[in-house]
């Protein structure tokens, strides 16, 4: 299930979630991946990756845990605001015929999706205006200023930290800034056209697991956006606890990606 699309299914339940709960819900589906991407993330690393599908199904499923655990201690339960209620089955009612949930049903599918995809333009334009922007500017290392480089140098010491040999962090860490700033699917790609001799095999399954993830500050606006149709009464909620459920979510990624950098060498050999 998407970010979007797996509260969909609990939406006659959104109002009386708790701030914890709600916020634990938005968390976990930045930490995870939805099962139509699985499939194109598989097809892209299938040429540089052994087992791909395997690896992009075991990286979205263990990264569900880890974005409860983040979740519960960035904002913890408070017994005292979540007492037991009891509901009413009339008065959480959405629809009022099965005719009346696909109406309804689809017109807030199609409100989502279009503000999804508008979302997704306006944040890779404004990263495309960027680069276009850094480009005046005399190159750097012999190579010209861009976001991408500029994250890779920030991010490099994380990629380090879970796990990624020096040599490939500065590649790694800007993977990393990609998928923060762009999209995981961006990342994906990146990650797929790196030739097979130009990094580690331990690198490139540290990094499938720590980019098999929905945060991204694209994912910020498209929750603000999926929240606001399904549940409009508690927008101002979403829009305060969203970006530390992305910080949550981009952690998730990077804890289940440090495990597996911990396990033996021997594994990563092709």
């Amino acid at each position: 299930m998407g970010q979007v699309e797996g509260p969909i299914f609990i939406r006659s339940y959104l109002t009386s979630l708790s701030r914890s709960e709600l916020f634990m819900l938005i968390a976990v589906g930045m930490s995870c991946v939805s099962g139509s991407t699985m499939v194109a993330y598989a097809t892209i690393l299938k040429g540089v990756l052994p087992n791909a599908a395997a690896h992009v199904l075991t990286a979205s499923i263990i990264s569900a845990p880890a974005g409860v655990l983040l979740a519960r201690i960035l904002v913890p339960r408070d017994p005292a605001l979540e007492q037991p209620q009891v509901l009413d089955p009339e008065s959480d009612k959405v629809y009022e015929s099965s005719i009346d949930a696909m109406i309804k049903g689809t017109s807030d599918g199609l409100q989502i999706v279009l503000n999804i995809a508008a979302t997704l333009i306006v944040f890779v334009a404004l990263v495309a205006m960027l680069n276009g922007i850094l480009s005046m500017f005399p190159p750097l290392g012999g190579a010209p200023l861009s976001v991408e480089r500029g994250l890779g140098i920030i991010f490099a010491p994380l990629a380090w930290s879970i796990g990624v040999p020096w040599r490939d962090a500065p590649v790694a860490g800007s993977l990393l800034g990609v998928k923060l700033v762009l999209t995981e699917f961006t990342a994906f790609i990146k990650l797929g056209g790196i030739p097979v001799a130009d990094m580690a095999d331990r690198s490139r399954v540290i990094m499938t697991y720590a980019l098999c993830g929905f945060a991204n500050i694209a994912s910020v606006g498209m929750n603000v956006a999926g929240y606001s149709v399904l549940v409009p009464s508690r927008r101002s909620e979403v829009i305060g606890m969203v970006w530390k459920a992305m910080f949550a979510g981009f952690l998730a990624t990077c804890v289940t990606a440090a495990v597996v950098g911990l396990m033996p060498a021997e594994l990563f050999q092709p």
